[in-house]
């Protein structure tokens, strides 16, 4: 993998996610996770995914419609995009629809796997909901007695 492959999937990964890029590098898993992406879906998927990205950041009816046009909509790419998605929030590949691998024939897409031993613990989930995960990172003594917070910069576009 080259450093600007590195940076697209990580500008992917920022759009998808609407995490900044310094919470995703601080997990340590960018260079996991595109590997993981890769080796799943065949490095032909990858690189469409991220042309289609950079067509979509610069389209000038905006991004987010661009997502869904580009990427989303698009029957080869959006599955993978919402793989993507789930890998950084779970920290796991759930693996892809049968109709995809049967279209697209990568077989090893479909098969749900852990990344690493850190990535459950690095989800963006626990994060996302201001909690620990269970088991994983003690949060301290008493702290069950608190609900999770919700930060509001994970709210983008949410009703509140």
């Amino acid at each position: 993998m080259t450093a600007p492959e590195l940076e697209d999937f990580l500008a992917l990964s920022v759009d998808l996610t609407a995490f900044p890029e310094t919470d995703l590098l601080g997990t340590g898993l960018g260079n996991n996770y595109l590997e993981k992406v890769r080796a799943a879906c065949g490095d032909a998927v990858v690189a469409d995914l991220l042309a289609a990205h950079r067509a979509a950041r610069a389209d000038p009816e905006g991004l987010d419609r661009a997502l869904r046009h580009k990427v989303f909509s698009d029957d080869r790419l959006g599955p993978v995009a919402r793989a993507v998605i789930k890998l950084w929030y779970a920290g796991m590949w759930y693996g892809l629809p049968p109709e995809w691998t049967d279209s697209f024939g990568a077989k090893a897409a479909a098969e749900a796997s852990a990344v690493t031993a850190a990535s459950y613990q690095e989800g963006l989930l626990w994060r996302a909901i201001g909690a620990n995960p269970p088991g994983a990172k003690a949060p301290g003594y008493g702290s069950w007695a608190q609900p999770p917070r919700i930060d509001n910069r994970y709210l983008k576009g949410a009703a509140t």
